[in-house]
């Protein structure tokens, strides 16, 4: 007598077919979600390209120019949390003009590259002692960031006298009161960093009680570099600013458009 045919495992082939389905969805969905994380990569490059060079305009200048910058302690953190401040804002500049903000040599490279503005504030440093202005120089856009006026800053620090700087911006009722153009006794800057940003950040720094730098006493006063030993502390101070000032720049701009 032979054998009855074996009966059809009805449930083995309902999960078999279920299983065939999910795993198609997950294929789609997994080819949807890797297309949608491209295309919203895309679209923040497109939105840096665009808002990048334009966001000197588009923010608040108290947003520019936060109440606080500082270093950034680590990849998570921002340049403008008050827990790591070295610089606190006293006041920010209504001027935008490139001549009303730049002096020497800096106002000459600013012009020559076709500079646009210049937004400035002053702060200082959590002593007192130390004030600056730090000025966002904003100029065209350029293809390569080499193009950029980090060379001209470099080549600023090799030289024996200072003669280029920020003009600075006095700020009444603070110890920036006094602040003025014949205090600056040091001065840097840089290429703002990343890609979108067609901006110079430059500095200039003093003493809040006028201490001008000079040729230091005895034999430090000796050497063929006259008083730039004397004004390193506060070029330090002024790159210091910038730098701040350049990370929060860069911050702002990932925030805004992503």
């Amino acid at each position: 007598m032979p054998l009855p045919p074996p009966k059809k495992n009805t449930g083995r082939t309902c999960l078999t077919a279920f299983l065939g389905v999910v795993g198609a969805l997950a294929l789609l969905a997994g080819g949807a979600l890797a297309a949608h994380t491209v295309s919203n990569a895309q679209q923040d490059v497109s939105n840096r390209t665009g808002y990048g060079p334009a966001m000197w305009r588009n923010e608040p200048v108290d947003k520019l120019f936060p109440k606080t910058l500082g270093p950034k302690a680590d990849a998570q953190s921002e340049a403008d949390d008050p827990k790591s401040a070295e610089w606190h804002r006293l006041g920010i500049s209504e001027q935008t003009g490139c001549a009303d903000a730049l002096t020497g040599t800096l106002a000459a490279e600013a012009e020559k590259r076709g500079c646009k503005a210049v937004l400035r504030a002053t702060y200082a440093d959590p002593t007192g002692n130390f004030v600056a202005t730090v000025a966002l120089i904003v100029l065209p856009e350029v293809e390569d960031p080499e193009e950029g006026m980090g060379t001209f800053f470099d080549a600023e620090r090799d030289k024996r006298t200072e003669s280029h700087g920020v003009k600075a911006l006095p700020v009444p009722d603070t110890v920036a009161a006094g602040w003025k153009d014949s205090r600056r006794n040091g001065s840097d800057g840089m290429q703002a960093g990343g890609l979108y940003l067609p901006y110079a950040i430059a500095a200039s720094a003093g003493s809040a009680d006028g201490r001008k730098a000079g040729r230091l006493p005895g034999q430090w006063g000796r050497t063929e570099h006259d008083a730039k030993s004397d004004r390193m502390p506060w070029r330090e101070a002024a790159e210091t600013l910038a730098h701040d000032l350049s990370l929060h720049i860069g911050d702002l701009l990932m925030e805004e458009t992503s």
